[in-house]
């Protein structure tokens, strides 16, 4: 009896959600859409992929964000952006020297990634940018382990049609110059089964060949040698 009387609630409560088109405060589920992502096979790859996940709470509300400028200055500015934001702090390993910061901004659920920043004391040249598996930056960048590949087992190019989720592609710096970062990317995800939120991005001394060079070291990394700067990605609130 009292299992029923509850269902019944329930299922009213979920309905005066649907017709207000919003969550009811308290009860977690209700009023939320279900996403649902189909990614295309890849013939003789990989088959058709299914992603299925509950769109988060924080999606319309608005988030604070600032203008990538130094950090001193950003307690001044804002302004309300909507969808998700988050953030990163990169961090030298070893004496690298390179050092910045990146924002992450996507605007609907399973849409593209903006990602966009500073960063500093970088050799001249093109230089690999990858999510890495995990958010361990204490000894340095040592142990932020292998890229993020999600469900996808081959190195390659952002614009690969099979590539880990966490391959970026390259950045490339002139000599003398600070670093402005503005990438777009389809696969990553601040949310879902490809969130980034909680991994490392990590920037890599050489250029990365996009898994070009049929080497196994090519397949895994794109030979672009050692990280010279990682950090934590963040939600930006």
């Amino acid at each position: 009896m009292y299992l029923r009387v509850h269902f019944f609630i329930g299922q009213l409560l979920w309905l005066v959600a649907v017709l207000q088109g919003k969550t009811i405060q308290g009860i977690p589920g209700y009023g939320r859409n279900l996403i649902i992502k189909t990614i295309p096979e890849v013939e003789g790859i990989q088959s058709n992929l299914y992603e299925i996940y509950m769109e988060p709470y924080l999606y319309g509300l608005g988030q604070q964000s600032y203008p990538v400028v130094n950090r001193a200055e950003k307690q001044t500015g804002g302004r309300n952006a909507p969808g998700l934001q988050a953030i990163v702090y990169l961090k030298p390993d070893e004496e690298s020297g390179v050092d910045g910061e990146l924002i992450f901004t996507q605007l609907i659920p399973n849409g593209p990634v903006a990602i966009e920043g500073n960063v500093t004391g970088l050799a001249a040249g093109l230089h690999g940018v990858h999510i890495h598996q995990t958010g361990d930056i204490k000894d340095n960048c040592k142990n932020i382990g292998p890229h993020f590949h999600g469900y996808y087992g081959r190195h390659g190019g952002p614009r690969d049609p099979v590539r880990h989720v966490g391959d970026l592609g390259n950045i490339k710096a002139e000599e003398g110059a600070n670093l402005e970062v503005r990438i777009i990317d389809h696969l990553i995800s601040l949310t879902g089964p490809r969130s980034i939120i909680g991994r490392s991005i990590g920037i890599s001394k050489g250029e990365d060949d996009y898994g070009r060079s049929s080497t196994e070291d090519s397949a895994l990394t794109g030979t672009s040698g050692e990280t010279i700067a990682c950090g934590i990605i963040a939600y930006l609130h």
